[in-house]
């Protein structure tokens, strides 16, 4: 093989020829090695290696999308509402969710706050609140101070027992009603007392709450209960 380079006629022999092609092709083998062996590795990065049964360290088969292993999300529990009516010193009167325990506080802020000439020491803002509840914030000068007008129903116990017994500490105004005696003023003392001092713990005590002697007591005892 004959090429001229600067004008001088250089022959290189034939064996020299092949020996620089096979240098080359080696060469390239090597480096197509090289760069095969380096793409493959970044793929193992992306990918899960198979085992020899053809699945994933996660039990998906090979081929299949890794599955999102980040933490998940914690359910939300469930929150139960109560519904309330507020009428008089507030701001907005109306009909408000909350959710069950709430307070009075909370239900005062709801409606947006006292209204002006409120009497705010009149009510009990820490009373917890009662689903089917009214209340009535009273204005300042008014001589009629009854901020509860029905105590609604807790949701937890029956108002009445198995027995068929009207539970005190539960029930509400229309319930308090059909006991012997006791008209709708009488069963607001009731809801009232229990609202401002927790619940009744015997019956008996249900004479602590304005116009209940002893005498109506005797009446009302067989058919009321705290359990």
């Amino acid at each position: 093989m004959r090429f001229r380079f600067f004008g001088r006629i250089i022959i290189i022999p034939q064996w020299l020829k092949y020996t620089v092609i096979a240098i080359i092709i080696a060469g390239l083998s090597v480096a197509g090695y090289f760069i095969s062996r380096e793409a493959n590795s970044g793929k193992m990065t992306l990918n899960e290696k198979t085992d020899d049964t053809g699945a994933t360290p996660s039990g998906l088969p090979s081929g299949q999308e890794t599955p999102f292993y980040g933490s998940q999300p914690s359910p939300t529990p469930e929150v139960r509402l109560i519904t309330v009516y507020i009428v008089g010193a507030v701001s907005v009167s109306d009909v408000y969710e909350l959710p069950e325990g709430s307070i009075l506080n909370d239900l005062v802020s709801l409606a947006g706050g006292f209204a002006e000439g409120a009497d705010r020491e009149a009510v009990n803002l820490a009373a917890e609140l009662s689903n089917g509840m009214m209340i009535r914030i009273p204005f300042t000068g008014e001589k009629d101070k009854q901020w509860i007008i029905d105590g609604g129903t807790s949701g937890s116990p029956s108002k009445i027992s198995e027995g068929g017994l009207v539970n005190i500490n539960t029930a509400g105004v229309s319930e308090l009603c059909t006991l012997p005696g006791v008209g709708e003023s009488t069963a607001l003392k009731i809801i009232s007392y229990r609202t401002e001092n927790g619940p009744f713990s015997d019956i008996t005590e249900i004479m602590n709450v304005g116009g209940i002697k002893a005498a109506r007591y005797n009446e009302i005892k067989n058919y009321i209960t705290v359990g």
